[in-house]
């Protein structure tokens, strides 16, 4: 048997809900390639990039890897790059970046940073992670 997982509940609370969170965004990821369709290869290039670092963010803090939080990292980081990235495109306001139109998913994306940022998840990925 393999001792490879997707999910660690012996890790703390922290990286717990932080591993839920990416296959949440992976997910939705997921949807927004189907929803994206044929309106832009760039786009779904995009999404998918995301999809990835998200499946492999969430694994890689299951299978308590350093890479797999570093990854994690950048996944909770895109939205808002993108939407950095965008505002100065667009000339759209600093509250686009900071909400992008949507107040509940930018909690949910704040909440991921904070739970990955946070000192337990950082102590523990510093210690015990390989």
């Amino acid at each position: 048997m393999s001792s490879r997982r997707w999910f660690n509940n012996r890790l703390p609370q922290t990286l717990s809900i932080a591993q839920f969170l990416l296959y949440f965004n992976a997910f939705w990821a997921a949807i927004g390639i189907l929803a994206v369709g044929r309106n832009g290869a760039l786009v779904t290039l995009i999404i998918g990039l995301t999809l990835a670092a998200n499946l492999y963010g969430g694994w890689g803090i299951a299978n308590e890897m350093k890479r797999g939080y570093q990854v994690a990292v950048l996944a909770s980081l895109l939205p808002l790059l993108g939407r950095l990235v965008a505002m100065f495109l667009t000339g759209r306001g600093l509250m686009y970046v900071l909400v992008g139109g949507n107040v509940i998913n930018a909690l949910f994306e704040y909440a991921l940073i904070a739970l990955l940022l946070h000192p337990q998840s950082r102590d523990h990925q510093k210690i015990w992670f390989t």
